[in-house]
């Protein structure tokens, strides 16, 4: 399993800080060792803001934005003057400044970017680069441990194709295979006299009877019940029905509190593997 991505508050970071430090502003997303959800769910100091890149532009923006108008005003002399009231003034004042404008703030902005990001190379935080390596360290563990699983997955696809693939003999030879592994001593019945029977089996003493369904739909209560009194017709002390494709929950609910097991391919898998999913219930 991989651990819980480290917190930055365990570095000593801002908000700030680990923003601006993880924040790709050109790509308009998070660095590629951030987990995923980018930012969300982890700690950080209180009181913090998100407005220290564009403050700082506007600081350098709004001054020379000024300094440009006043320059351009006293270059410019307009019949009436600059005032509000003069509507030549107004037009010139769109068409020269606001315009103009925008332009200087997207220049001020890169600008002020490029300092930041020049400042932040040459004196980087230790605090984030430990935690940036935290979190590459984080991601290579979610990497191993979500190809672990996908190996895992791919196991037990296989177990499971291995008793997808056999017919219906070859599942009740197989069942009487794993039981034969937990101390039961089973006994394949021949098809057509076989009573709803398909394997005999006895356990310390007790009897019991074992129908095996190979087919992929899954048992319903019909067939436990039928089950249930088989085992009263042979005196049998229990009985278990070996499904392929599982069972309804109206199955689940008839053999509770009854000496009726229910296993699929995951308990037949589990008692290959040597687990006696049987070992409490009988």
């Amino acid at each position: 399993m991989a651990a819980n991505p480290p917190q930055p508050i365990d570095y000593g970071l801002t908000y700030n800080e680990t923003f601006h430090g993880l924040w790709l502003y050109k790509a308009r997303r998070f660095r590629d060792e951030t987990p995923e959800g980018g930012l969300r769910g982890l700690q950080y100091k209180q009181g913090e803001s998100v407005g220290f890149w564009s403050s700082w532009a506007l600081a350098v923006w709004f001054p020379l934005y000024v300094l440009g108008f006043a320059l351009f005003a006293a270059l410019n002399p307009i019949p009436g003057g600059w005032t509000w009231n003069n509507s030549h003034a107004v037009i010139v004042f769109f068409l020269g400044m606001v315009f103009p404008g925008f332009f200087l703030f997207g220049l001020s902005c890169a600008i002020v970017g490029a300092i930041v990001e020049g400042h932040k190379r040459r004196h980087p935080s230790v605090a984030l680069l430990g935690y940036r390596q935290a979190l590459c360290q984080y991601k290579l563990h979610l990497a191993v441990a979500r190809e672990a699983e996908r190996a895992e997955q791919a196991i037990l696809r296989q177990k499971h194709s291995y008793w997808e693939q056999l017919n219906g003999y070859q599942f009740e030879t197989a069942t009487a295979e794993v039981l034969e592994q937990h101390q039961f001593n089973p006994k394949v019945t021949k098809g057509s006299v076989d009573g709803g029977v398909d394997i005999e089996v006895t356990r310390h003493g007790q009897k019991g009877v074992v129908q095996c369904k190979a087919h992929v739909a899954c048992v319903g209560p019909h067939t436990v019940r039928d089950l249930y009194g088989v085992i009263h017709h042979s005196q049998s002390d229990f009985g278990i029905i070996v499904s392929r494709g599982g069972f309804t929950e109206g199955a689940v609910e008839f053999a509770a509190n009854k000496p009726i097991f229910l296993l699929d391919t995951s308990d037949l898998i589990a008692m290959q593997e040597g687990r006696d999913v049987l070992v409490s219930k009988i």
